[in-house]
């Protein structure tokens, strides 16, 4: 994360731009621009001059503080030509020119400087000396990072992060799956001791003809859960009202979907009894859609990462009455 706060920090700094026409043996002053150093990157002053095709030249710039005295001393060589080149019988022409600098110092004090600019030498292709003016684009960057590496500093650190996030926190002492066919799903296992009770549950609705999409808003599901221990105890009922998800594919098919996870605090490694009941049909006003299958994903003993809602088991439940029947 602070790679990538420094990257951004570095992307808000504004860039200091002029345009400047130079003519050959005149030197020409720029405007006053800002260098600021810092424990945040670093001042970069770069040039780009156009330049006409079939011509060379030879910059000299002097980098001067505020009274005028020379901080810095560069020259840089540049050429544009055309090139022609031939490939599988056909003839290409192109372009190519190396016409930029980039200078990236750190200044001992920071305030207004100004460039001295001279073009000591602009020549055509056969070697002799050209009299139009070229134009060259100043910009400066203060707090200039090196991206790249800031980049590979970062997914560095995320895979580290995530290789530690899967180490400590995504493993369980214990892991079941169910599936079954109808709306009520039961699950009967010894769990807990450390860490949390991990429940989630996949249910998928279908209508017999599955070409239709929903008519209207889709009504709310009832999603209960229930635990009870091994007496028929009651230790835990919630009730949960769900929005499904509908879902198409390219063929025309829909669907709907429901994925919701619950966490408890089992405490001491006991025999439970889980329980989840959805309804067997959605209506929307059409053809109503009845369950394909209801899955129980059960992690025992896992450590989240981030904080999340874990009720704890009742200490004391309420034995079931014999008219209600029991969790399966």
């Amino acid at each position: 994360m602070v790679p990538l706060l420094i990257l951004a920090a570095s992307a808000l700094v504004p860039t200091q731009r002029q345009v400047i026409a130079l003519a050959p043996d005149e030197p020409v002053l720029s405007a006053p621009f800002e260098l600021r150093g810092g424990y945040l990157g670093f001042p970069r002053i770069s040039l780009q001059a156009e330049l006409p095709p079939e011509t060379a030249m030879e910059l000299d710039a002097d980098l001067l503080d505020l009274a005028g005295t020379v901080v810095l001393q560069f020259s840089q060589e540049g050429w544009r030509q055309t090139v022609t080149w031939v490939e599988e019988g056909a003839t290409f022409t192109g372009d190519e020119s190396e016409a930029a600098m980039t200078v990236a110092l750190r200044p001992r004090t920071g305030g207004p400087h100004r460039l001295r600019l001279t073009l000591a030498d602009l020549l055509d292709s056969a070697g002799l000396p050209r009299t139009e003016p070229i134009t060259l684009r100043l910009e400066v960057r203060n707090h200039t990072v090196d991206a790249p590496l800031l980049l590979f500093t970062a997914m560095v650190s995320l895979a580290m992060v995530l290789i530690l996030q899967a180490s400590v926190y995504r493993g369980w002492q214990l892991q079941r799956m169910r599936r079954v066919e109808e709306a009520r799903l039961g699950l009967r296992l010894r769990v807990g001791g450390s860490g949390l009770l991990r429940l989630e549950l996949r249910a998928w609705w279908e209508r017999p003809i599955n070409d239709r999409p929903p008519l209207a808003d889709l009504p709310a599901v009832q999603l209960t859960l229930t635990v009870s221990d091994a007496l028929g105890r009651c230790r835990l009922s919630e009730q949960r009202s769900l929005a499904p998800f509908h879902g198409s594919s390219e063929d025309g098919d829909h669907w709907l979907t429901l994925v919701e996870t619950f966490y408890l605090q089992v405490g001491e490694p006991q025999g439970l009894r889980f329980r989840f009941d959805l309804p067997e049909r959605i209506e929307d006003g059409g053809e109503p859609w009845e369950i394909e299958w209801c899955e129980l994903v059960l992690e025992d003993g896992v450590l989240p990462a981030f904080p999340v809602a874990a009720p704890p088991l009742a200490r004391v439940g309420t034995l079931a009455g014999p008219g209600e029947e029991q969790p399966r």
